[in-house]
């Protein structure tokens, strides 16, 4: 007797745990919209990035000769 009622525990712990499970992959499946949303929304109004007048992507920092040394 004291066996079938420990199987019937584990049964029940089972199910709960695969409840939890299902409604885990509904929350992330929520939350990867909301996330994807987001990120288009901020890629959207970053977008327009501009280097700075008188660089050049390809021309790296300037450097200028320091003071004293030639």
């Amino acid at each position: 007797m004291a066996g079938s009622s420990l199987f019937a525990l584990l049964d029940d712990i089972a199910s709960v745990l695969d409840d939890i499970a299902a409604m885990t992959k509904v929350a992330v499946r929520k939350t990867s919209g909301v996330l994807g949303d987001d990120l288009a929304l901020n890629a959207e109004t970053r977008s327009p990035v501009c280097a700075p007048t008188g660089s050049s992507p390809s021309s790296g920092p300037s450097r200028k000769a320091r003071p004293g040394t030639s």
